[in-house]
């Protein structure tokens, strides 16, 4: 096996890993999202969170429950998670970027391993062959072939 192949193959398999990792943490975004935009429509602000589903040290002047759209909020920031809220975003921003990087490498290094022969198959606006009118009149010519068990 050639040692692009091997790139190749190493870097789907991160590209795999790093995509669900980032995948799971995207979706978590994207509903705190739609929650926040929505946040009339769902009575965010009539909801609590009691001290059971939240951190110990989170909101401790908040007493017994925290509002929902404040822990939706928090959540859909990365604030939730105190003092390591931020480098956790990092983290997760760093792995949607290495996603990123290496679907593009893919993209890029497939390409190349293939040459003309992926790129013209999979090209939507590639020519197609015309068909002759000679081989347009044997294929007629030719008697359809029966299957038999």
């Amino acid at each position: 096996m050639s040692a692009r192949r091997t790139l190749v193959r190493v870097i789907r398999r991160l590209h795999l890993y790093l995509g669900l990792g980032a995948a799971l943490y995207f979706m978590l975004i994207a509903a705190t999202g739609v929650a926040l935009n929505h946040r009339e429509g769902f009575h965010l602000e009539e909801h609590y969170f009691t001290r059971s589903w939240l951190p110990g040290s989170y909101r401790p002047q908040d007493g017994d429950g925290v509002r929902a759209d404040i822990v939706v909020a928090d959540l859909h920031s990365g604030l939730i998670f105190g003092k390591v809220g931020g480098p956790v975003m990092d983290v997760v921003a760093t792995v949607w970027f290495l996603s990123l990087l290496t679907g593009l490498s893919l993209a890029v290094l497939g390409r190349s391993i293939h040459g003309a022969r992926t790129t013209a198959a999979v090209s939507p606006i590639a020519p197609r062959p015309a068909i002759t009118a000679s081989a347009r009149d044997e294929s007629e010519e030719r008697e359809p072939q029966v299957l038999r068990k």
